[in-house]
């Protein structure tokens, strides 16, 4: 009876505290970033590798050239030898020879020096005697520069013949101008590599984020219209034939959608409106026969059966018919104090006849942009369902958190099964077990408002026993 129902209702308070709405993000890489990084670093590998082939190249160069200088400074070794007064090889100092660039030693074949350049004279033979005469030609070899250690040499030998004398002749070239035109190219390749790769993959960059701009507005234009804030086309004029062939299938998509949606949505009003009238003549008969079977306790029985049947049937009806134009925008929206409606909520649900004695408290406030009819139903069907599987208490809090309205309608009973966590409320799910003349449609009705209003609703456990139902809501605009 309306009598014994009781509401209770915990008076607001300023210190209430706010919850701590936590969100998950997952970081992902866009299309863009993975175009440039790819580019870069093709980039640096062909770049490395084409610095690497060309210093292998200009070394051989270096080195060839070398080569040929030293081969033909050997060549005319013996003409230089032949207008240089060399004395007996028994003369206790070798001749100095004159050679700017390259270094020269001869010696005889027991290794005594006759004849040096003149950073040579005082040193001995830079190539044993045994190993030029063994080999089949000139013989070529690389040595540490005798002027300086730290460097390496390129030195060629062979034997000749001066006055009579069987002598081997020594010319040598530093090999530093091959040793600096290796670290000048390193050098150059290890600041080209980074800068190109880097060059390359910001142009990469700016080139697909201008060619992926018909594809944002695409994406966005169709987030509106999965809000209802947009008419379901696209109007964006692509200016590429695979946007606009894109365009077009996304267009088509659409609008196979809106028939889908239309045709199901008309199908739960036309449903719905057929059902309730049957419902509403069987009930007037059952009410009548009511009266009829006064004396016969098993028929009065039977028939009051039947009426709470048809009862629960006509409110199975009602909520199809909500939940056909639960998805439909709201065209004239307004702030609503959430504090006021989630009060009245409470009321008409502890008002039903029959309802059990819970505590149901209100916490603080928030004002959100939205239907003050459509978000009372947001907040009854909710706060109903909480009522409904709880043990003593309900508690519902309101708060503004960055700029959303927040209000968590916790309870102490039974949590949510594991399929039904989370933000998906399926229609006729009964995600915490079947209690009372429940049709299941409740939270999905409450979702598909809230979700018309571009907000949120998710389910959640705490602990071990009691849930958890968030909405997040558009802040209530001022003026």
């Amino acid at each position: 009876p309306l009598g014994s129902s009781r509401l209770r209702l915990c008076a607001a308070s300023d210190t209430a505290s706010t919850m701590q709405i936590p969100m998950a993000h997952q970081a992902r890489r866009t299309l863009r970033a993975r175009f440039a990084w790819r580019a870069a670093l093709t980039t640096a590998v062909v770049v490395a590798a084409v610095g690497i082939a060309s210093i292998v190249y200009w070394e051989s160069q270096v080195k060839d050239a070398i080569e040929d200088g030293v081969s033909d400074h050997l060549g005319a070794l013996e003409a230089e030898l032949d207008l240089a007064a060399l004395g007996p090889s028994s003369a206790p100092d070798p001749v100095v020879l004159p050679t700017p660039e390259r270094f020269v030693q001869v010696v005889t074949r027991t290794g005594q020096v006759v004849a040096a350049s003149s950073e040579l004279a005082s040193l001995g033979p830079v190539l044993s005697p045994a190993e030029v005469t063994a080999a089949p030609g000139d013989f070529v070899a690389e040595i540490s520069d005798p002027s300086d250690s730290s460097a390496q040499a390129l030195v060629m030998a062979r034997t000749m013949t001066i006055d009579g004398e069987e002598l081997i002749g020594i010319v040598g070239a530093s090999l530093e101008p091959e040793a600096a035109a290796r670290a000048t190219s390193l050098w150059i390749i290890g600041l080209a590599v980074p800068l190109l790769a880097g060059l390359i993959g910001w142009g990469v960059w700016l080139a697909v984020t201008y060619a992926m701009r018909p594809v944002h507005e695409l994406a966005s234009q169709a987030d509106a219209v999965a809000k209802g804030k947009a008419p379901w086309r696209l109007e964006v004029e692509p200016d590429t034939v695979e946007i606009s062939s894109l365009a077009v299938s996304l267009d088509n998509l659409l609008d196979h959608l809106r028939d889908a949606f239309e045709g199901e949505r008309q199908f739960l009003d036309d449903a719905s409106h057929e059902l309730r009238t049957p419902i509403a003549v069987a009930r007037g008969e059952l009410d009548l026969l009511l009266h009829e079977v006064d004396g016969d306790s098993a028929a009065r029985d039977a028939v009051l059966s039947s009426i709470e049947e048809l009862d629960r049937l006509d409110r199975l009806a009602a909520d199809l018919l909500t939940l056909a134009r639960a998805r439909e925008s709201y065209p004239r929206l307004r702030p609503c104090d959430l504090a006021a409606i989630a009060r009245r909520a409470t009321a008409t649900i502890m008002r039903e006849p029959g309802q059990r004695d819970v505590k149901v408290c209100v916490r603080g406030s928030a004002a959100a942009q939205g239907d003050d009819n459509a978000l009372e139903r947001v907040f009854r069907n909710a706060i109903e369902n909480a009522v409904t599987h709880c043990e003593r208490r309900v508690d519902v809090t309101l708060a503004e958190e960055d700029g959303r309205a927040v209000c968590t309608i916790t309870d102490d009973g039974p949590g949510f099964a594991e399929a039904h966590i989370g933000s998906s409320f399926p229609r006729f799910g009964h995600g915490r077990g079947r209690v009372g003349n429940g049709s299941g449609l409740g939270l999905a009705i409450a979702a598909a408002i809230v979700t018309a209003h571009d907000g949120t609703i998710d389910a959640t456990n705490r602990g071990a026993r009691g849930a958890q139902v968030t909405v997040t809501l558009p802040i209530a605009q001022p003026g």
